[in-house]
């Protein structure tokens, strides 16, 4: 009987953490309006290896964008919208404002950090001085083990779409 409750019990708890097994991490330039932002254009990223999934990823995004009021111009967008899908372990490094400081006088610092297997992460940069204004990062979003090709997209276009329904929840971030 009590095999029975801790295998119930461990069941339990192996769903609770495959549920969260998504972690999303969002930051942003405190300092930038992002009310005066109506416009976004693509920009170089790291892009998904199937061309289907890119356009999955790049579909998601783009209609949280639209749905805030922001268009989509081809050059010359107030934000410079990309994104980078990583499906290896790897390092990844950018000139990024100091820990704790935003905007042009506070300096810059170059960082690494490392790209998870699985990872998706978002960013935008301001058009006009090409300073990051948001980033968004996920892990265990991607993966490059296919078995069946149509259930596997399936699969994906769904975890693509809860993926980014997190990352933009509370977008654009207001001015505090």
């Amino acid at each position: 009987m009590k095999r029975r409750y801790w295998l119930f019990g461990s069941l339990i708890l192996l769903c609770a953490v495959s549920a969260n097994a998504q972690k999303v991490a969002v930051g942003f330039d405190r300092a930038a309006d992002f009310s005066k932002f109506k416009t976004y254009s693509w920009t170089t990223g790291v892009p998904a290896k199937s061309p289907q999934i890119h356009q999955m990823i790049v579909t998601a995004i783009e209609q949280k964008l639209n749905a805030n009021g922001w268009t989509r111009v081809n050059d010359g967008g107030d934000v410079l919208v990309s994104y980078h899908a990583a499906v290896v372990n790897t390092y990844d490094s950018e000139t990024v404002a100091r820990p704790g400081t935003w905007g042009a006088n506070s300096g810059s610092v170059e960082q690494a950090w490392l790209v998870v297997k699985g990872s998706l992460i978002v960013e935008m940069k301001s058009g006009a001085t090409q300073g990051e204004v948001w980033r968004a990062a996920a892990t265990d979003t991607l993966s490059n083990e296919p078995k069946d090709v149509s259930k596997d997209l399936d699969k994906a276009s769904k975890k693509i779409k809860k993926v980014v329904d997190k990352m933009f929840k509370g977008f654009p971030p207001s001015k505090k």
